[in-house]
């Protein structure tokens, strides 16, 4: 007679199975066993059976892990969200063409103020008397002049960088290319 068709008690099988005799009786009411006779059961079909039931168990909590990871990810993703938010409204995090048009603006009102550097300062230079202190008094006008035009250059305003209608503009271009 072949293992398939030899017949245990309940208590041989759940022996075999590592489990009470209470939790066969549970499994044939699930479905996981099935019953030869009364208290009686086929060793292999209950093994298999057994088996069968641990996978799906292993099975279903590798779903729920992975929902479990992907509700995680996402939870991290809008607290990321929520922290960007917060920076830009802090005004501590600005957008790649906000701050590139603000530069932008800033440097062609910096080129601006070089260029008209020496009509400024030419007339300056004129009304120097001939002394032996002109070259000294040259190179002071000349230093005064270029560290106030470093000056205006260097005022940081992070107003500057906040969502003003004036950028507007950019916002919808910006959107606008990401699409």
């Amino acid at each position: 007679m072949g293992k398939q068709s030899m017949i245990y008690t309940r208590k041989v099988i759940a022996q075999v199975l590592g489990v009470s005799e209470k939790r066969v009786r549970q499994l044939t009411e699930e479905g996981v066993l099935e019953e030869f006779s009364n208290g009686y059961y086929k060793f292999l079909p209950s093994v298999q059976g057994y088996i069968r039931y641990l996978q799906s168990l292993v099975a279903d909590d590798d779903q729920s892990t992975d929902y479990n990871q992907e509700k995680a990810r996402l939870t991290k993703i809008k607290r990321e969200d929520a922290e960007l938010d917060l920076k830009r409204k802090r005004n501590e995090l600005h957008h790649s063409s906000v701050v590139k048009f603000v530069m932008s603006n800033s440097l062609v009102s910096f080129k601006a103020r070089l260029e008209t550097l020496p009509h400024k300062v030419l007339p300056l230079l004129m009304n120097i008397p001939e002394s032996t202190g002109k070259s000294e008094r040259i190179l002071e006008i000349l230093k005064e002049s270029v560290a106030e035009t470093l000056k205006a250059l260097s005022k940081y305003n992070p107003k500057d960088f906040a969502d003003d209608p004036y950028l507007a503009g950019i916002k919808e271009q910006t959107e606008g290319e990401t699409e």
